[in-house]
């Protein structure tokens, strides 16, 4: 499956989209706009203020579409969207499995508040994760509605009045994630922080012993204890992420800066489908070299080779081998053509 990023800043778009009557006619709209081409992309501030070339169908009384919107209607399904830190305050309808990823650029999380309407996730398989979701505003009576079975998890959300969840959805991530909290490394799946919720965390794991409960069918049964930041989770910030084209059969080498006098080293987790770790180095720093002592770093240098065309993720935890602590993580996305 095809996976890519769209990133926009919350600066620089253009007219907010006026949300449509109903969800019906939000699928009928999108069905007839054309599919983006799958790429790793990302769009600068200039690019991203630009009001998408967009015709809306005659019925629909809708202000101009911006690139979000754009972008979200023309994914192909398991796409990913990534929004920058920043403000949101349009309407959004997501009419297509994809993903919608909140990215930390450096000034907190991404916030969905729209002035007047809502995010309506009307696709079945849509994902929603590392955001903020603001109490609703202009006379609506939330700010996040499901109307099509999706998951959101790892989201700040001001309180259960905030969602209207109409479908069955999940609220925690689909599979256990590997998480820092406390000076702890921890797994666990993953549910949201709500704001209005006042359960206990017994083990001191950052997730709360009582579920929250939105209706029979949706219910948080791994919700965070305390936002979303308190929680280290690898790929959350933008700045340690990095993309590498790389052709089939041709290697590549990544090379992270170490220091094993300290007892630190990197461990690398990767798809052995996609990938072969030829060698793992560790090279001493030209100074250090000239003059040897205690403490001195260089360079640990690992060398891939592709396997087959995909796309994958390569993590690296920096940590000693006996404590639970992590120093620093990397997460590099690989993209392999023939």
């Amino acid at each position: 499956m095809l996976d890519y990023r769209r990133i926009f800043s919350p600066a620089h778009r253009a007219a907010v989209l006026a949300l449509m009557a109903s969800s019906i006619l939000a699928a009928a709209m999108l069905a007839g706009i054309p599919e983006a081409d799958a790429s790793y992309t990302r769009l600068g501030p200039e690019q991203a203020a630009t009001a998408a070339n967009i015709t809306a169908p005659a019925t629909a009384s809708a202000a101009p579409v911006t690139a979000l919107q754009q972008a979200a209607s023309s994914a192909d399904p398991g796409d990913t969207i990534a929004l920058e830190s920043g403000l949101y305050n349009e309407s959004l309808i997501v009419g297509r499995s994809i993903e919608l990823q909140g990215l930390d650029t450096g000034s907190g999380r991404p916030a969905f508040s729209p002035a007047s309407g809502r995010v309506i996730l009307a696709a079945g398989g849509a994902v929603l994760h590392g955001f903020s979701i603001g109490e609703p505003a202009g006379g609506e009576n939330c700010t996040l509605e499901v109307v099509l079975p999706a998951t959101i998890y790892y989201n700040d959300i001001a309180g259960r009045g905030a969602v209207c969840p109409e479908a069955s959805a999940s609220w925690n991530s689909s599979q256990e994630i590997s998480y820092l909290y406390e000076s702890r490394v921890l797994r666990s799946r993953l549910g949201n922080y709500w704001a209005d919720y006042s359960g206990r965390d017994a083990n001191n794991d950052g997730i709360g012993d009582e579920p929250v409960v939105l209706n029979e069918k949706n219910i948080d049964y791994y919700p965070l204890i305390h936002p979303v930041d308190r929680y280290g989770v690898d790929d959350e910030k933008e700045v340690k992420q990095e993309l590498i084209s790389a052709r089939l059969n041709q290697s590549f080498s990544i090379s992270l800066p170490a220091n094993p006098t300290t007892g630190y080293q990197w461990f690398v987790y990767y798809d052995h489908a996609l990938l072969r770790l030829e060698s793992s180095e560790f090279e001493i720093g030209t100074v250090a070299a000239a003059t040897p002592r205690v403490g001195a770093g260089g360079t640990s240098v690992f060398v891939f080779t592709p396997l087959q065309p995909g796309k994958t993720t390569i993590r690296f935890v920096y940590k000693r081998s006996w404590e639970n602590i992590v120093a620093d993580t990397r997460a590099y996305h690989v993209q392999i053509t023939p």
